[in-house]
């Protein structure tokens, strides 16, 4: 996107950026390419637990 070159150091932890001659700031922002996902992280998420007396059920059913 931004026209540089990158290249893993030799530990394998790090990666190394340099310039190149077609490095460029671009015309548009790069958060511009990215999708708004705000609409799907405010939706509330719930942890339902369960019955353990219906499961308990259930397996005296499939043994009998």
């Amino acid at each position: 996107y931004f026209g540089m070159d990158h290249n893993v150091d030799q530990t394998g932890k790090s990666v190394i950026i340099n310039k190149t001659s077609n490095t460029r700031i671009p015309e548009q922002r790069f958060s511009e390419h990215l999708r708004d996902e705000k609409g799907e992280e405010s939706q509330k998420r719930f942890i339902l637990k369960r019955d353990n007396s219906s499961i308990d059920k259930e397996d005296n059913q499939v043994g009998s």
